[in-house]
């Protein structure tokens, strides 16, 4: 698997519309390629915003409040010490405590005006609800698919403005938080 080095952008956002191949470095594989559909069947494609690797960096240097380290920091101490082959059953479980401290991690306030901002601007609505997907530079390329790898998650900007994290949610009355 060929994979292409992860690039700051200087931008936090970008309308999938204008995105190319060539800009997998910041936005991933999906994101970039998804540009090529929405310039081809416009009126048969949705709407996309991409975010880049720009916010993934940040949040790498969020700090988790149950140890003190950053989340870059965390993730080096939990799998630096892998080596390739690695023991695959130790491999899975530290993978598994990554994800559940990616998880617990919260975005700062600043990072979540910048996203909200983005999104709002954008004009995607906020009692609409909005499908998150993964998008990495080592997956969608002519080596690997990486279908099925990735979670995709709901969300809401209208929950994500009414100042508390209970539901049921503005967007889909059922669904509980």
């Amino acid at each position: 698997v060929q994979v292409k080095p992860r690039k700051h952008r200087g931008a936090l956002s970008a309308d999938v519309t204008t995105l190319v191949p060539r800009d997998i470095k910041f936005f991933g594989s999906k994101a970039s390629n998804f540009g090529l559909l929405r310039r081809t069947v416009p009126a048969n494609s949705p709407r996309a915003l991409a975010f880049s690797f720009d916010l993934w960096e940040q949040y790498l240097e969020n700090v988790n409040p149950d140890s003190g380290l950053t989340l870059r920091e965390e993730i080096e101490q939990r799998l630096g010490a892998f080596t390739w082959p690695p023991n695959f059953a130790e491999a899975t479980a530290a993978l598994e405590g990554v994800r559940r401290v990616i998880r617990r991690m919260q975005f700062t306030d600043a990072q979540k005006a910048a996203i909200l901002g983005a999104l709002t601007g954008a004009g995607f609505q906020p009692t609409r609800m909005l499908r998150f997907r993964s998008s990495s530079n080592a997956e969608d390329t002519s080596q690997f698919s990486g279908a099925g790898l990735y979670e995709s998650f709901n969300g809401c900007i209208a929950d994500s403005q009414d100042g508390d994290g209970d539901g049921p949610s503005h967007c889909c009355s059922d669904e509980p938080d």
